[in-house]
């Protein structure tokens, strides 16, 4: 039996029966976060023109594309709707897959579970599936795909994706083969398109791919079996780290990824890259103020250390937009300095270039952090004041880290604070209940109803 043959008994053994009370509501946590921040992620003009076109192709009425609530096909309305969650960059992080999770698996399920009327116990445990697809597929091939220029939210999105949808849809384990190979075609996404539109698109298009696979695979579509591990296949395209199959297969659900390492949640709507150079310039700021004030004028130098790494990620050293600035080291430290805070608001082209903050940018002096690290976004921030005074912050390892992780309560208020800024605060407290009894559920379309105000 070759690989992804593996992969698919193991995607069609899993049982929500079988799982830990602790994975279950461990799953609800990342479905919560998605479906906050996709619609928070309605405001951007990337939600509003997929969401157009999607509307303009005239589709089956079968799911709902959240901006505007009106329906369409399943996979248009999983396009749409992942554009959105991707928007603001505001979602999970698996560092084991090198990408964004739940952009791709909950678009793709709930769009899906519309069709199928699936209940909250199914939308469960695809979500399991998918996960440990994307992560366990993304952590054996490692990361030479990523540095090679592939966006892995989109490429192992995909297969996460087909994962979660063929579970949805109950295949067996041939179908569900074809339709995880047939994914390893639909695979796509280059990071040259970070700070633009299209990096959200990636997170549609692989949740719209997965629903794709899988319905086509229902139907007795096929593809080459060995398509992920074989000669010209996904292993060889996307990494030249081709020989750990036998790790992947070994790994699956031991343990489930939601458990180890973990999901990392985002405090802040950008890149995860910059986020413990944010913590470290909010302490900083927060040490400067018990000395005097931080008017941008008064700023000599910022010194901010970060893994070298980081380079290669954050490539804005001027931005000029809201979207530059969310991959922008020098944007997003500023703008803690000289704001006290980094919300969807400061995000904005009209921050971005303003004149305090390009003064405070043309000061920056971006090093590499040296010494043991403690995190991949481990940082420091050192504030030079004219007259001497100096205020340093650092974080060792940033907010919503595995190892420092976002509270509960801290994940609630962010879902609450993502849907009543756009709905309305009944919406997102009757939303939430509903999301933190998801097992109850007996039907996803009631959840989707809920979001109408």
């Amino acid at each position: 039996m070759n690989e992804l043959a593996q992969v698919a008994e193991f995607v069609c053994g899993l049982d929500y029966g079988g799982f830990s009370p602790q994975v279950v509501e461990a799953a609800k946590t990342p479905i919560i976060d998605c479906l906050g921040v996709t619609v928070a992620g309605l405001e951007d003009d990337c939600s509003r023109i997929a969401a157009e076109w999607v509307e303009s192709l005239g589709g089956k009425e079968q799911s709902t594309v959240f901006y505007g609530f009106n329906r369409t096909a399943a996979p248009w309305a999983a396009l749409a709707n992942g554009t959105a969650a991707h928007a603001l960059d505001y979602d999970d992080v698996s560092f084991r897959m090198m990408g964004h999770p739940s952009v791709a698996l909950v678009p793709a399920i709930v769009a899906l579970g519309e069709l199928l009327s699936s209940s909250g116990k199914d939308c469960i445990t695809a979500y399991v599936a998918g996960l440990e697809v994307a992560a366990k597929i993304g952590a054996a091939l490692g990361g030479n795909s990523y540095m090679l220029g592939w966006h892995r939210t989109s490429t192992m999105g995909a297969l996460g994706a087909a994962a979660s949808c063929a579970r949805l849809m109950g295949l067996g384990e041939e179908q569900t083969t074809h339709a995880l190979a047939v994914s390893c075609s639909l695979s796509n996404g280059i990071r040259a398109n970070f700070g633009t539109m299209t990096k959200p698109l990636h997170a549609g298009m692989a949740a719209m791919n997965g629903i794709i696979a899988a319905q086509l695979a229902a139907r007795g579509f096929t593809a080459n079996p060995d398509a992920l591990y074989g000669e010209n296949g996904f292993a060889r395209a996307f990494s030249d780290d081709t020989d750990k199959a036998e790790e992947l297969l070994s790994t699956l659900g031991e343990p489930y990824e939601l458990m180890e390492p973990g999901l990392s949640y985002k405090p802040y709507p950008c890149c995860r890259g910059p986020q413990g150079a944010i913590d470290a310039a909010l302490a900083a700021r927060e040490e400067a103020l018990k000395t005097g004030g931080i008017e941008a004028g008064e700023i000599e130098k910022v010194e901010c250390r970060v893994p070298g790494w980081l380079r290669s990620v954050l490539t804005y050293h001027e931005p000029r937009s809201g979207l530059e600035g969310k991959f922008s080291l020098e944007f997003c430290v500023t703008a803690a300095l000289l704001e006290g805070k980094v919300g969807v608001g400061q995000f904005r082209d009209e921050v971005v270039t303003s004149a305090p903050v390009v003064e405070t940018i043309s000061r920056f002096d971006w090093q590499d952090l040296e010494g043991e690290i403690t995190s991949p976004f481990a940082s420091e921030v050192v504030v030079s004041f004219k007259g001497g005074r100096k205020a340093v912050g650092k974080a060792e390892k940033p907010l919503g880290e595995p190892g420092n992780p976002m509270s509960e309560e801290q994940i609630h208020d962010k879902y609450l604070e993502c849907v009543g800024s756009i709905i309305n605060p009944e919406v997102a407290e009757r939303t939430l209940e509903m999301l933190k009894s998801l097992d109850a559920l007996e039907d996803i379309n009631e959840l989707v109803r809920a979001y109408k105000p």
